[in-house]
C-alpha cells in the first residue's frame, strides 16, 4: 500500500498545482460611490444592469473593463462613510486591497500610522510626466523623503455657480457676474424682485455642514489668495485672523444668514439646486461643485442649467484660482493585483472607459488632458476649469478629521445665527492648537 500512496502522490499534487493555478485571483475595493446599498458585490455579477445606474455606475464599468483585460475578480463596496468602514477594516487587520478616498486628510493619517504603502516604484513618475498632478506625495514616520502614496483618479471642479438660463432677474451666459461685488448686486437684484437667490442645502450623509465649509474655502481662497490659503489649510494661520473671520462675514452677509436660512440646515445639498427648476423657481442660483450635475440631470421633465466661475473677491490675479475636490486611491495591500489596478486606473484605457459611462463628466488632474476632447457644452467648461489657473485643494479635506468636524458644525451654527462668529473662531483656534502638527498635511496649489 505504501508503494501505491508514494506513486499516486505525484499525481495528487499535480492535480492540487492545478486547481491552485486556476484560483481565480481577487482583490476588494472600498470608495465612497454608492450602488444603492452598504453590501460588497461582485463588480461582474449579473446584477450589474441595476448597479450601472447608480451613483457608481461609471466606476464600475471601469472595474468590469479591468476584470476583463487582466481576469482579476473585483469585490466593490460602495458606501458613503468610506473612511469609518475603513478604519474599521484596518483596525481588524482585514483592509482593502485598495480604497478611494474623498478626504486626502485619511491618507496622512494611514501614512502616519504605517498602514498606507506607498506607490513609488507603481507609478514613476521619471516614466509618466504627465502624471505629476495625480500623485500625492506626503511624508511618513519612516520616509527620509516624501513618497507618492495616492493617485487621484477623479476631479471635481468646486469654485461655480449654477443657474438656469432664462429665468427671469437671474444671470446670462452673456453677462456673468465677474467681481463679488456684481454678485452681491445680483444678489440683492433678486431679493429686491421677490425671489430666493440662493439654494442652500447643509445636510448630506454621513456629516451635514460641509457645503458650508466650501462657501468659506471659495471666498477666502478668492479674497486672499491662494499663499495664504495655503498656509490657513495646514493649520499655520488663526481662525480669529482678520482674513479669515473676513471670509466668513461675507458669506453669511452674502445669503442672509439666520434670517432666510432655517431651511437649509435641513435641506440636502442635492435637493437644494432642484428648487432652480421649479415654475415659479424656489430659488436662483447654487454655489456647487460639478459632480452635482448628476442631481441636475434627474428632472423630470429635464430642462436647461448652466454656470459660471465663481468670481473674484479680491485684487484681481493674472490668472484665476479655483477650489477644487479630489478622489484618491490609495493602497492597503501590497499585492500584485492591487498594483495592476492602480497602474490601469493611471492609464489612458480606463479614462477612456470612465468618460463614456460617465456620459463624459468624469475628470482628472492628469497633465495631458486637452479639455477639447470633451464634447463642447459643459464638459468641456468644466474640464477648462481643472486644468488652466491656479487649482486649490479643497481645504476642510486636508484637514486633520478633528479640525473638519469642528469646520462642518460651525458653518451649520453660523449659518444659523451669524452672531455666534467669534465664539465659533475661537473655539475653532482651540481645536486648531490641540491638534498634533503631524495630523496635519500641507498641499500645494497647483499651477498650469
Amino acid at each position: 500500500m505504501r508503494r501505491v500512496a508514494l506513486a499516486l502522490l505525484p499525481v495528487l499534487l499535480a492535480a492540487g498545482g492545478l486547481v491552485a493555478c486556476t484560483q481565480a485571483r481577487t482583490l476588494n475595493v472600498v470608495a465612497s460611490w454608492t450602488t444603492g446599498d452598504d453590501d460588497e458585490s461582485d463588480v461582474d455579477s449579473g446584477d450589474a444592469e441595476r448597479r450601472s445606474g447608480s451613483e457608481a455606475g461609471p466606476f464600475l464599468a471601469v472595474l468590469k473593463a479591468f476584470t476583463k483585460k487582466t481576469g482579476i475578480k473585483v469585490i466593490y463596496q460602495g458606501t458613503r462613510d468610506v473612511s469609518q468602514v475603513l478604519r474599521s477594516g484596518v483596525d481588524r487587520g482585514r483592509p482593502p486591497d485598495v480604497a478611494v478616498l474623498p478626504r486626502l486628510n485619511d491618507l496622512q493619517t494611514y501614512v502616519q500610522s504605517g498602514d498606507l504603502r506607498a506607490l513609488d516604484d507603481v507609478l514613476d513618475p521619471q516614466e509618466r510626466a504627465d502624471l505629476a498632478p495625480q500623485l500625492l506625495p506626503l511624508q511618513g514616520p519612516r520616509d527620509e523623503r516624501p513618497r507618492v502614496y495616492g493617485l487621484s483618479v477623479g476631479a471635481h471642479a468646486k469654485s461655480l455657480v449654477w443657474y438656469v438660463p432664462g429665468v427671469p432677474g437671474g444671470p446670462t451666459a452673456q453677462n456673468p457676474p465677474a467681481t463679488w461685488a456684481e454678485l452681491v448686486g445680483l444678489t440683492r437684484d433678486i431679493q429686491a424682485g421677490g425671489g430666493v437667490p440662493w439654494c442652500l442645502g447643509m445636510g448630506a450623509q454621513p456629516v451635514s455642514g460641509w457645503p458650508g465649509t466650501d462657501w468659506i474655502e471659495d471666498i477666502l481662497l478668492h479674497q486672499s489668495g491662494p499663499a495664504f490659503y495655503e498656509s490657513w489649510a495646514a493649520g499655520q494661520e488663526a481662525w480669529t485672523s482678520a482674513r479669515v473671520r473676513a471670509a466668513w462675514k461675507a458669506w453669511g452677509e452674502l445669503v442672509a444668514a439666520g434670517r432666510r436660512t432655517d431651511n437649509a440646515l435641513l435641506t440636502t445639498f442635492d435637493a437644494a439646486g432642484l428648487g432652480m427648476f421649479t415654475a415659479p423657481p424656489r430659488c436662483h442660483l447654487d454655489h456647487q461643485a460639478s459632480f452635482i450635475v448628476r442631481s441636475y440631470q434627474s428632472q423630470d421633465p429635464p430642462r436647461g442649467f448652466d454656470f459660471f466661475p465663481f468670481p473674484s473677491a479680491g485684487p484681481a490675479a493674472a490668472d484665476p484660482v479655483r477650489e477644487i475636490a479630489e478622489d484618491v486611491m490609495g493602497m492597503f495591500r501590497d499585492t500584485p493585483e492591487a498594483r495592476e489596478l492602480i497602474r490601469y486606473l493611471a492609464g489612458d484605457p480606463a479614462r477612456a472607459v470612465w468618460q463614456e459611462a460617465s456620459g463624459h463628466l468624469a475628470f482628472t488632474l492628469n497633465a495631458g488632458t486637452d479639455p477639447t476632447a470633451y464634447p463642447d457644452g459643459l464638459p468641456r467648461r468644466i474640464a477648462r476649469t481643472l486644468t488652466t489657473g491656479t487649482r486649490c485643494r479643497d481645504a476642510s479635506d486636508m484637514m486633520p478629521a478633528t479640525m473638519t468636524a469642528a469646520f462642518q458644525s460651525a458653518a451649520l451654527q453660523f449659518l444659523d445665527d451669524p452672531a455666534l462668529l467669534d465664539r465659533l473662531l475661537t473655539e475653532l483656534d482651540t481645536v486648531r492648537g490641540r491638534t498634533p502638527k503631524d495630523q496635519w498635511m500641507r498641499l500645494s496649489c497647483l499651477s498650469a
